[in-house]
């Protein structure tokens, strides 16, 4: 599951995850300006995704997959909008620990 695809295609990410949680086995995790096809990749927590429910019910359904980042919006220079998203994942799952 590609959570941005998902959330501009006008579904919720973490409603797909619990719904698909027996096929779930990759989840492209990022985030998006709009929940619709205008949305465009953004640094995590700065988009429209619920990144803390996603993240929620992927540990309440067991996830065991791969959980990857997926960063578009700074194609020649990633490293810091990537590491900004790391950051805000590290810290929400800090938080769930």
């Amino acid at each position: 599951m590609d959570a941005g695809h998902t959330q501009r295609s006008g579904i919720d990410p973490s409603d797909s995850a619990r719904k698909y949680a027996d096929r779930l086995l990759d989840v492209h995790i990022k985030d998006v300006s709009a929940a619709s096809a205008e949305g465009r990749t953004v640094e995590i927590g700065r988009g429209v995704i619920d990144i803390p429910t996603l993240l929620r019910t992927l540990k309440r359904i067991n996830f065991t997959g791969t959980l990857a980042l997926e960063y578009e919006k700074d194609a020649k220079d990633p490293l810091p909008g990537s590491a900004e998203s790391i950051g805000y994942l590290g810290g929400v799952l800090a938080t769930m620990a």
